[in-house]
């Protein structure tokens, strides 16, 4: 476990749930639980996010669904999914069919059938949800040569539209691919002036390289950093949140997508930085 230095005050559970109480209403941390409004908030102030190729509302809509119309490579997500349970990703076509990751053939019959799962509230804490298409992103490879399979992520906590601490999270074999730092991804410190990797660790324990690619992360710098930085500062503006995590991918052709707006963003990254969240900092340098 990485010390905190003793001059940086530690934010805990009780003092986190006190500012998202003081500064996050009720009505915003609703809209962050709705992906699809969360989009539709984030495009109205120019913050780069995926857009919808299609989303379907009820059973109805399967039926209707233009399947010859959704592209060799999508990603189906429940509209109020807790945890990233839900999602099926197609990474290409097979005459009527698609295919996972590995290979696996995903019918039209398999796909309606998760359609019908999300829409039931299957992975939702509400009764019944909708479904977003998305496109599916593929990691920038400099991030995809630091990681394994799965897709990186980087998490900004802001303060409005300041941001005050930054870790790239990275898929491991042991997490299945997900970028979820209780599966043992890794949580890599980003600087915030410059973008790079100064520190990493899987679990409690720091680490210099992947340890399943080999690829060295220390001094690793983090792709379009002045973009991820800027889609960041964008969110409080367009969600009303005050206190926030930011979950941002940096795709291979789009580059920084904001995945995510979370209001209750976890306390982790202060093991991950060495640095507490009470503490003050000075802001990142903005590029001229």
């Amino acid at each position: 476990m990485i010390r905190l230095r003793g001059w940086d005050p530690v934010m805990g559970m009780n003092l986190r749930n006190a500012r998202i109480a003081r500064h996050n209403s009720s009505a915003a941390i609703r809209l962050v639980n709705d992906k699809h409004a969360t989009k539709e908030a984030l495009a109205s102030v120019g913050a780069p996010t995926s857009p919808t190729l299609a989303l379907l509302r009820s059973r109805r809509e399967i039926a209707a669904l233009d399947w010859d119309g959704l592209p060799d490579t999508w990603a189906l997500k429940p509209n109020q999914s807790l945890g990233g349970n839900g999602i099926l990703l197609a990474f290409g076509r097979r005459r009527r069919n698609w295919t996972s990751s590995s290979g696996k053939r995903i019918t039209r019959e398999l796909v309606a059938d998760q359609l019908r799962r999300i829409l039931d509230g299957d992975f939702s804490p509400r009764p019944t949800d909708w479904a977003l298409f998305e496109p599916l992103i593929r990691a920038h490879p400099d991030l995809a040569r630091l990681s394994h399979q799965g897709l990186p992520d980087i998490r900004v906590i802001c303060d409005r539209d300041r941001p005050r601490l930054a870790m790239l999270r990275l898929p491991t074999r042991f997490s299945g691919g997900r970028a979820n730092l209780h599966q043992k991804a890794i949580g890599a410190a980003v600087d915030l002036s410059t973008g790079r990797i100064t520190h990493a660790l899987v679990g409690k324990e720091p680490t210099e390289t992947h340890p399943d690619t080999g690829a060295r992360l220390i001094g690793a710098t983090v792709p379009h950093w002045p973009e991820v930085l800027d889609a960041a500062r964008r969110c409080a503006a367009a969600t009303g949140l005050h206190y926030l995590g930011a979950d941002i991918v940096v795709d291979a052709d789009r580059g920084p997508l904001i995945l995510e707006v979370n209001a209750r963003p976890g306390l982790q990254i202060q093991n991950v930085t060495g640095h507490g969240l009470m503490a003050p900092t000075t802001p990142p340098r903005r590029p001229r």
